[in-house]
């Protein structure tokens, strides 16, 4: 007897005696006891392209953590998410739940891994301005150390970052 004909069995045998069958954990979403899932959201904020521009820049992305707390569907006994337009169901795949196109996650940390993984494909460096030190001559010398005019090789990005940094810290001091 394979498995298919032993559920079809099991669900003959619940109409009989007039119960539901219960949802095995296999096929059926239920949430975990932790409570929330995560998903992670990556958005492109500009992408213009002048095609008579020699400096062309490239598309600015953000990204975000979507915490989910699914309901229960009283009328389908389906577990649901409101993402604001439509009713959304996790519906399983090879490497576990998903929500449209995008992974359900069981923990913060692994969205954040993810976000990562995002952030590096891309070419994003938006955790250097948070990573960065709030002493000021230490943001100074990273300046000067990373200073487009004066090192060719120097992390322009990470340049820009400190430029932010310093600027946010001196109009906090005034």
């Amino acid at each position: 007897m394979t498995n298919a004909q032993r559920r079809a069995a099991a669900a003959r045998m619940a109409e009989i005696n007039g119960s539901k069958p219960e949802p095995t954990p296999g096929n059926a979403f239920c949430p975990q006891e932790a409570g929330a899932y995560y998903l992670t959201d990556v958005g492109t904020v500009s992408n213009t392209i002048n095609l008579f521009s020699k400096d062309l820049k490239p598309p600015v992305h953000t990204y975000g953590i979507i915490t989910v707390d699914f309901d229960l569907d009283p009328e389908t006994g389906k577990w649901i998410w409101f993402d604001g337009e439509k009713n959304q169901s996790p519906r399983k795949n090879q490497d576990g739940w998903r929500l449209g196109s995008r992974k359900l996650y069981d923990t913060r940390e692994g969205a954040e891994a993810e976000l990562q993984r995002e952030m590096v494909k891309n070419g994003d460096r938006v955790t250097k301005v948070h990573d960065l030190p709030d002493d000021m001559t230490a943001l100074k010398k990273m300046r000067s150390a990373h200073h487009p005019d004066r090192n060719s090789d120097a992390d322009q990005d990470l340049y820009q970052a400190v430029v932010e940094k310093l600027d946010r810290m001196r109009s906090l001091s005034q």
